[in-house]
């Protein structure tokens, strides 16, 4: 589902402050998803792309956005389209390793 976004804007995030968030979609399934800044996040979750491509999460309710990342680092990937990014988280859910760890969605 597709909500309008809120006014207001993580500070941590520039180009939220220069363009507002204006596509921002609830995941409708409890997802966990690997973050730059917090490591890994999860459950009821919002999501969107920032206008760099860069898919972005935060807790529901909350206004604080983090830059969905991965485990090693590197660069990461980037969205034409928030629901290319939605479906990828939700096809990610409830992947397991070998010990049955919970693997969460990364970039």
């Amino acid at each position: 589902m597709t909500v309008p976004a809120g006014d207001n804007l993580s500070p941590a995030n520039a180009s939220f402050e220069e363009s507002p968030i204006s596509d921002i979609s609830e995941l409708s399934v409890q997802a966990s998803i690997m973050t730059e800044e917090e490591g890994t996040m999860s459950g009821e979750l919002d999501v969107t792309v920032d206008d760099s491509g860069k898919g972005m999460v935060r807790y529901r309710g909350t206004e604080s956005w983090n830059t969905i990342g991965n485990i090693d680092a590197e660069p990461p990937r980037t969205w034409e389209k928030l629901t290319d990014l939605v479906a990828a988280i939700e096809a990610n859910v409830g992947e397991r390793d070998a010990a049955g760890n919970t693997l969460p969605f990364e970039a």
